[in-house]
C-alpha cells in the first residue's frame, strides 16, 4: 500500500507542475512545511481524549484562479500529514483489547498516524497592500491513512503497528486565514492558520461503539512559485 501511495504522490505532483507551466500565472504553486497541534474528540464515556500532540505537514498546494484579477481560486494539493494524539480506554467489565493484545482498563495509547491529504477549497484573495495580500479559505479535506503506529502507557508498545485500530479514510472541514508576502517576480511567502475539524470516526476498536474524530490546528508556512 505504501508503494501505491508514493506513486500517487508523484503523479499528482507532476500534474500540478505541468499545470503551472502552462497556466501563465492562472495558477499559484506552493510548497509547504507546517507544524500542527492535534487532538482527538470522543463521544463515549469509556474513551477519554488525552493531551494535544505536535505534528507536521508537508507537500504541495495549487490555487487555480478563475477570474481576471486572480482573486478567486479553487485550491487543492497533496499533503502528507504526520499527526496523532492520545486516547485512554476504560472497561469496567475487564481488560482492554488493543492491536491484538490485552491491557488493563484505563490504559492509554498514543496514536502516531500518517495520512495523505487532498484538500478541495474555495480561496479568496484581497488586492496587494504594500507587498502583502490576505486570503481566506473554506472547504474540505479528504485523507487516506498510509501508516499507523502507537505507544502504550505501560511501555509494551513503542511505535508498534496498530493498523487494525485505525480506519483507512477520514474527512474534515478545512477553514483558514492568512497572508502572502510578495518577494518579487512570481515568488511569495505564505503564512496562515488552518483549522481542520474531522467528521468521521478515525479509530476502529470493536469493544467500543464510539466516534472519535481527529482535529488539527495548523500553522501554514509556504513558498509560492
Amino acid at each position: 500500500m505504501k508503494h501505491r501511495y508514493h506513486n500517487l504522490l508523484l503523479l499528482l505532483l507532476l500534474f500540478l507542475i505541468s499545470q503551472s507551466a502552462f497556466s501563465q500565472r492562472a495558477m499559484d504553486l506552493s510548497f509547504t512545511g507546517s507544524p500542527s497541534i492535534n487532538w482527538f474528540s470522543s463521544d463515549t464515556e469509556g474513551v477519554e481524549s488525552g493531551k494535544v500532540a505536535m505534528g507536521f505537514d508537508y507537500g504541495v498546494n495549487a490555487d487555480f484562479y478563475f477570474d481576471a484579477e486572480n482573486k478567486y481560486a479553487i485550491s487543492t494539493g497533496l499533503i502528507v500529514n504526520n499527526v496523532g494524539a492520545k486516547l485512554s480506554y476504560y472497561n469496567p467489565m475487564g481488560d482492554i483489547q488493543f492491536a491484538g493484545e490485552s491491557f488493563a482498563s484505563g490504559a492509554s495509547f498514543r496514536y502516531r498516524l500518517k495520512y495523505v491529504e487532498v484538500p478541495l477549497m474555495i480561496k479568496l484573495h484581497t488586492s496587494q497592500f504594500q507587498r502583502w495580500s490576505y486570503w481566506g479559505q473554506f472547504g474540505f479535506s479528504s485523507f487516506v491513512n498510509i501508516q499507523a503506529k502507537g505507544d502504550s502507557s505501560d511501555g509494551r508498545f513503542d511505535k508498534h503497528k496498530i493498523n487494525d485500530e485505525v480506519k483507512l479514510f477520514n474527512l474534515a472541514l478545512n477553514i483558514g486565514i492568512g497572508s502572502n508576502f510578495d518577494l518579487g517576480g512570481d515568488n511569495a511567502i505564505a503564512l496562515g492558520l488552518v483549522y481542520k475539524n474531522g467528521f468521521m470516526d478515525v479509530t476502529s476498536n470493536d469493544q467500543f461503539e464510539d466516534k472519535t474524530t481527529l482535529n488539527s490546528l495548523v500553522l501554514k508556512l509556504g513558498l509560492i512559485f
